[in-house]
Order: C-alpha cells, then sequence, then structure tokens
C-alpha cells in the first residue's frame, strides 16, 4: 500500500517538473531569438547611421543578420526611422519584431511568444 502511494505521488511531481522543464526550454528559445533581433536590430542601425539614405539597404542587412539564427524576417517585421533635416548626430532608429513558435506550450494555450528588439546610432552622414 505504501509503495503504490509513493509511486502516485512521484507521477504527480514528475508532470509537474517536466511542464516547468518545457516551459524553460520554450523561454530560452525565446531569449536567445530575442538576443539574435538584438543583434540584427544594431547591425541595421549602424549601416542606417552610415548610409542614412539606404532603407532597403537596412533592411537587407537585419534581414541577413537574422537568417544567421534561422530567423526569417519581412520587411513589414522591420522599421528604420531615420531623422529628416539636419541629421548629424540625430539617432536612427531601428526596431525588429517577430513570434517565435513554442514547442511545448502550445499544450497549454501559447502557440507563440512575440519577440521584439530596438537599436539606436547616431547618424555620420549628412
Amino acid at each position: 500500500m505504501r509503495k503504490a502511494q509513493t509511486l502516485l505521488e512521484l507521477a504527480l511531481v514528475l508532470a509537474f517538473l517536466l511542464l516547468i522543464l518545457a516551459g524553460l526550454a520554450d523561454y530560452g528559445r525565446a531569449l536567445s531569438a530575442r538576443i539574435a533581433l538584438l543583434h540584427a536590430a544594431r547591425e541595421g542601425a549602424f549601416f542606417s547611421a552610415a548610409n542614412p539614405d539606404n532603407l532597403s539597404g537596412a533592411r537587407e542587412r537585419v534581414k541577413q543578420e537574422a537568417l544567421v539564427a534561422g530567423i526569417v524576417l519581412n520587411d513589414s517585421d522591420i522599421s528604420v526611422q531615420v531623422p529628416t533635416g539636419d541629421r548629424l548626430g540625430q539617432p536612427v532608429v531601428v526596431t525588429v519584431q517577430t513570434s517565435v513558435p513554442t514547442l511545448f506550450a502550445r499544450f497549454v494555450g501559447v502557440s507563440s511568444i512575440p519577440v521584439s528588439a530596438r537599436a539606436t546610432a547616431p547618424v555620420m552622414k549628412r
């Protein structure tokens, strides 16, 4: 009788611990994607700071950097804001966003985790 009770308690605790570990795995994937997006946004901001008139080039630079980490981005996922007028020294702002599909959290109703990153750099050319 005592062995059955111990086995039942182990099964309940083990299921709970596996659920927590699965959630940590999905959180780790989202955190890794955020770091990759942060690097991609910084690359786009530095490119835009040196080439403020080439917004499509900045978007391509962001896409290439994200693709290295296995993240495919569309133009709608990338926002590049370049100041107008006397822009020397003014900040260029690059914002990147995407959704990371979950592997284990779908069992509790979470199909994806939204992830975004933002980077700025001062314009170096007029």
